[in-house]
């Protein structure tokens, strides 16, 4: 008899995207799942899927203890290239009080996260994709915000 191993148990991820742009709903988003990243690097997800009208996924996946999430709705993501968005310029104040970055921050541009403090945006800024932490058998919820 074959006894499931720990990566053959299904388990469920919930996704629920948000618009940090304008504050909406994000429906029609795009949600990629990747084991790791390589996968995210070199764009091979394990799990794809568009947001719905609830502007949500619902995903049933081989138990992993995380997956990479990467949300694309138009322009929009929450991953650029190993930059954290965490924003959107509002004003040239918002702009000239913030890490310098490059190319320049322009209003309504997507603003990055300094991760190393240093007051500007560069490769030193850089992180993996952010993730979801599964438990076992349950369902994993998040909400994601896609600038």
């Amino acid at each position: 008899m074959h006894q499931k191993t720990e990566t053959e148990v299904a388990t469920t991820v919930l996704i629920t995207v948000a618009d940090g742009r304008t504050g909406s709903a994000a429906a029609t988003a795009t949600v990629n799942l990747y084991t790791d990243m390589a996968g995210v690097n070199n764009n091979t997800p394990k799990y794809t899927q568009t947001t719905d009208q609830n502007n949500q996924v619902n995903i049933t996946v081989d138990y992993l203890s995380q997956y990479y999430v990467v949300v694309i709705k138009g322009t929009a993501k929450n991953y650029y290239s190993g930059f954290k968005p965490i924003g959107i310029f509002q004003s040239q104040t918002d702009i000239n009080s913030s890490p310098i970055q490059s190319p320049a921050g322009t209003v309504g541009g997507v603003k990055y996260q300094d991760t190393n403090g240093d007051g500007i945006i560069n490769n030193n800024d850089k992180v993996d994709a952010p993730v979801i932490t599964l438990q076992q058998n349950t369902k994993n919820t998040q909400t994601v915000t896609v600038y």
